[in-house]
């Protein structure tokens, strides 16, 4: 507009003429600018369409700025007096510049807005305009309840993720600050104190397909981060068969237990567990049978684990290694003093791969998970569900030999019912 004035002043002129046309077609241009200025700012400055992009809203605190500022938009606009006593809204740029200043229902931008403040005669209040956000009241410009529904890309787990999860008892996955969390089911007790420390008491040997008092065994272990440690002892129970609630039937063991050292490691990318025990004289007074028994001495496994996030509560995890254990067989023998020996008779080393795969969601209030293991030709299937909330959950266990001939020494399938109760503070 300036450009197209000053090009009229450069016009030769008739002596003793004026060029009435000329003006009013630069007068008509004019007002067609400003017309289409305000179109524009109409157009593009919509307060809905700012509410998710780079811009910062606030309403100026302090009274005597915002008199001055509403005095000088009167000066341009009576209307606005109707708006006296409302707060005066500003959205501007990170950088400072003003897009629009609200007075209730009453809003100035672009060029309206630029001119009323220089016609105010305070050469300092766009400055003061501006620098008042950081002495006002801010606006959230980000609606909470707006997302973008983008398409998650599953990725690996870390180690320090894959533990978080997968490590019984975690405290660094729990959503709570607590110190203490513990674990008590039918086939043991565990619980965590502090980020490290640890402890657990559990029946059976579930890692060689042998749970709950199927397998004899008891062990007491201390754990810190993700190594285990401890003993096991014969469990003496489990010699009769426990049908009060079916179809969940635990059956009689046919094992009996041995005492030693047991251990087991998990360091997300690889671990194992491992147990070395004997049969001793203290160990007889509750064999399945005396005539023919049968015992663990020994069992080892190794594996190697990758975990995969599916989304942010959906976890998998796979385990892929190998396996051994030795199962003996031995019968008591009391000679004509009464002295009763163990006879001791065939061993048999079993060696063959490991397999597990676990999913687990982490869900707040709708945690469950569920797994497979595969090894010795056996498959040991769980399925947990949090029914309480950081207080009682329920466990299915279900053991499913493959093999057409079963040895002496394990039971045809089976289905576990166990309760969980957590306690945590």
């Amino acid at each position: 507009m300036i450009g197209f004035a000053s090009a009229a002043f450069l016009l030769p002129r008739a002596s003793g003429q004026t060029q009435p046309g000329l003006a009013d077609s630069l007068h008509a241009y004019e007002k067609e600018i400003s017309a289409l200025q305000h179109l524009l700012e109409g157009a593009t400055v919509d307060w809905d369409r700012l509410r998710h992009s780079a811009v910062r809203s606030w309403i100026i605190g302090n009274p005597a700025l915002r008199d001055s500022l509403f005095y000088a938009l009167m000066a341009v606009d009576s209307s606005v007096q109707s708006e006296a006593g409302a707060e005066a809204l500003v959205l501007a740029t990170p950088s400072d510049d003003l897009i629009e200043v609200r007075f209730g229902n009453a809003v100035f931008k672009g060029m309206t807005l630029q001119r009323a403040i220089e016609r105010s005669g305070n050469k300092t209040l766009y400055q003061d305009i501006a620098a008042s956000y950081r002495y006002s009241k801010d606006i959230e410009m980000r609606d909470p309840a707006y997302a973008l529904e983008t398409e998650y890309e599953p990725e690996l787990l870390g180690t320090d993720a894959l533990l978080s999860y997968y490590e019984p008892l975690s405290l660094a996955s729990y959503r709570e600050p607590v110190t203490f969390r513990s674990d008590l089911s039918l086939s043991g007790v565990l619980f965590r104190a502090g980020p490290d420390w640890g402890g657990e008491y559990r029946i059976g040997n579930e890692e060689i397909n042998f749970p709950f008092w199927t397998s004899g065994k008891m062990a007491f272990l201390a754990t810190y981060k993700g190594i285990k440690l401890g003993f096991e002892l014969p469990f003496t129970g489990g010699l009769n068969a426990s049908d009060g609630f079916p179809p969940f039937v635990v059956r009689p063991r046919k094992l009996n237990g041995t005492r030693g050292i047991v251990g087991e490691f998990d360091f997300g990318p690889f671990g194992g567990k491992f147990s070395f025990t004997r049969l001793t004289d203290n160990d007889l007074s509750s064999l399945t049978n005396p005539d023919e028994f049968y015992y663990i001495t020994n069992y080892a496994q190794a594996w190697f684990s990758f975990g995969v996030e599916l989304s942010p509560t959906h976890f998998v995890r796979v385990k892929a290694g190998g396996g051994t254990h030795r199962v003996n067989q031995a019968a008591l023998s009391t000679d004509a003093a009464g002295v009763t020996t163990v006879v001791p008779g065939s061993a048999k080393d079993f060696i063959g791969p490991y397999l597990k795969f676990e999913y687990l969601n982490h869900l707040i209030g709708e945690e469950f998970g569920v797994s497979v293991q595969y090894y010795d030709v056996t498959l040991v299937s769980t399925a947990s569900l949090e029914v309480i909330e950081d207080l009682l959950g329920f466990e299915i266990l279900y053991v499913w030999p493959l093999a057409a001939d079963l040895p002496e020494w394990q039971n045809p399938e089976f289905l576990i019912l166990t309760p969980h109760l957590y306690i945590n503070f």
